[in-house]
Parts: C-alpha cells; sequence; structure tokens
C-alpha cells in the first residue's frame, strides 16, 4: 500500500529575515537556495524536529557563511490526513527521497542510496520553488 506524504511549502525567506517568520519556529523540511544573478539553484535540503530557524542557524555557523550570492529558505510542512500523524521515521524518509531525488550539492548523506520506504510518494504543494511536484520511491533506479 501506497504511503503517501503531502509537503506544503512556504517562503522563500531570505536568510538574514528567516528568524522572524512564524513557519521558522515550526519542525519539519527545508530547502536552502542560492540565488546569484537570475539564477537561482537548490543547494540542500534538511529535516528537523528542533526549530528550522535554530537548525539554519547551526548551517551558518557550520557553511552557509561562505557561500556567494542571496541565500533563500524555503519550509515545508508535512500535511497529515486524519489518521496520520507525525513519525519521526517518516520525516526521515521524506528527507532521504528528496535528497536522492534532487541531489543537492551541500547534502552529503541519502545523495547516492535511498534507504527509506519503497512505497513512499510525496506531493509538494504550494511555493516548493525547484522541486518536483511529485516524487515517488517507485521512481527511483533500484540496483
Amino acid at each position: 500500500m501506497e504511503q503517501l506524504v503531502v509537503v506544503k511549502w512556504s517562503g522563500p525567506y531570505k536568510l538574514e529575515s528567516i528568524h522572524k517568520q512564524e513557519k521558522a519556529f515550526s519542525t519539519g523540511i527545508y530547502a536552502i537556495y542560492r540565488r546569484y544573478g537570475n539564477k537561482e539553484s537548490l543547494l540542500y535540503i534538511g529535516k528537523t524536529e528542533r526549530s528550522i530557524a535554530q537548525r539554519i542557524k547551526e548551517h551558518e555557523k557550520d557553511w552557509l557563511y561562505h557561500i556567494k550570492g542571496q541565500i533563500l529558505i524555503r519550509v515545508g510542512t508535512l500535511v497529515y490526513s486524519a489518521n496520520n500523524r507525525f513519525s519521526a521515521k517518516r520525516l526521515n524518509d521524506v528527507e532521504a527521497l528528496l535528497i536522492t531525488s534532487h541531489c543537492p550539492p551541500e547534502n552529503t548523506s541519502c545523495a547516492v542510496y535511498y534507504r527509506g520506504r519503497f512505497n513512499l510518494k510525496i506531493i509538494n504543494i504550494g511555493r516548493r520553488g525547484l522541486i518536483d511536484k511529485q516524487v515517488s520511491a517507485e521512481d527511483l533506479v533500484w540496483a
């Protein structure tokens, strides 16, 4: 049976003002983009069970400080149906499938292999930027 997850994206928010956004104090998925000139590129996809603002601050200290261009953040909220609720495993699988499908250059884990649920399908709605509208584990090439 297919496991369907809907991710509702908001943003983009500028790095310097992310801490002013109400969505940034939630948990979930986030995507870090770089706008350089007229081109926008996806740099990183992450997840956190803490606040997204706190996790972004850690990225600033670790590696974002050396990226040229404007840094933009999109926040993804997992939308649950009446019979579903939060699970750390589901959050991990959503992050892993998004990373494996999009191969952001700053992600190191899940960049080559997806080890999550085989029957997972993600529908991305809202302001998703460069993230595909639909991603499915079944669409991956399984070796």
